[in-house]
């Protein structure tokens, strides 16, 4: 069915009488076709008290959910000005969108979901060249699921994988702004806007909107990587021990089979080795810095 098909014209009548029964979605402006052949898009006018930084917006679409055994079929990037000071986007400044041959047939539910076809990366590759030129100067990556796309893209372009990087998934607290859901089509939709989802470059063209239109999650994102978090790992911790890890507020990783935590401050995590001392020899213990540098590396 064609787009102008699924708009109920014929009850404009109705619409106007009765509002309050219904809701309406536009399409994201940036999203509309052609919008990328007018870069620079300006989003807001720069003020002379302002320190301009970069950031690239960045997804994938990949064969899989495994980084050790999948491939990126298609990789967006958009390049964009903000200002460090008062935590606004203030341009659109270039993109980057490819396709490249997995050198495997794309499983069925990933080209349904997808809509990329075996025939859309036949023979293709990223362009190095290209990909470095959008990453010029480290700006600043960011993802709405970074965990995912961070293992992805440092497994390809390995020259890279030392960015800093920031998820707007994880950085931001979207039930505070009124969000029940933090997927992005749906972070998008419940503020009346759509888009074509899962292609790569087109989702980080409605991630930039939706941080364009609400500068306070703008804001928590870029102070998510600015923070410096300390995770404590109870490596060897006899089976005994679960229930104080437990009390402690430990969680287990049952791929890693380790039982960890998070900490705000350094001297936190110290704390809490030290009360594990008590319990077991901790001497395979360690506690981890995370910054925007290593976090959501795989």
């Amino acid at each position: 069915m064609d787009q102008t098909e699924r708009f109920p014209l014929e009850r404009i009548e109705e619409i106007v009488k009765h509002p309050e029964n219904f809701r309406m979605l536009e399409r994201i402006p940036l999203t509309m076709p052609g919008m990328m052949e007018h870069l620079p898009i300006k989003l807001q006018d720069p003020q002379e008290s302002d320190t301009i930084k970069q950031a690239v917006f960045l997804d994938t679409e990949t064969t899989g959910m495994d980084p050790a055994s999948d491939r990126i079929i298609e990789l967006g990037m958009v390049r964009c000005s903000y200002s460090f000071e008062r935590r606004v986007l203030l341009s659109i400044d270039k993109y980057y969108d490819e396709f490249e041959d997995p050198g495997r047939p794309i499983p069925a539910q990933v080209q349904e979901l997808t809509g990329i076809s075996d025939d859309m990366v036949a023979g293709k590759h990223f362009d190095s060249d290209l990909a470095a030129q959008m990453l010029n100067g480290r700006p600043l990556v960011i993802a709405h699921n970074a965990r995912f796309d961070r293992p992805f893209f440092d497994r390809r372009f390995a020259l890279f994988k030392d960015l800093a990087w920031a998820c707007s998934l994880a950085g931001v607290n979207w039930d505070a702004l009124g969000s029940s859901g933090k997927k992005l089509e749906y972070l998008a939709q419940s503020r009346g806007w759509f888009y074509q989802a899962h292609r790569a470059y087109v989702d980080c063209l409605a991630l930039i909107w939706l941080m364009h239109l609400e500068p306070e999650a703008f804001d928590m994102l870029i102070d998510s990587a600015l923070r410096c978090e300390y995770r404590l790992y109870a490596w060897q911790a006899p089976f005994r021990v679960k229930d104080d890890l437990k009390a402690l507020g430990f969680r287990f990783d049952g791929n890693r089979k380790v039982w960890y935590r998070g900490f705000a401050a350094q001297n936190e995590a110290q704390q809490i080795l030290h009360q594990l001392s008590a319990l077991f020899d901790v001497s395979a213990c360690e506690i981890q810095r995370f910054n925007a540098a290593n976090r959501f590396k795989g």
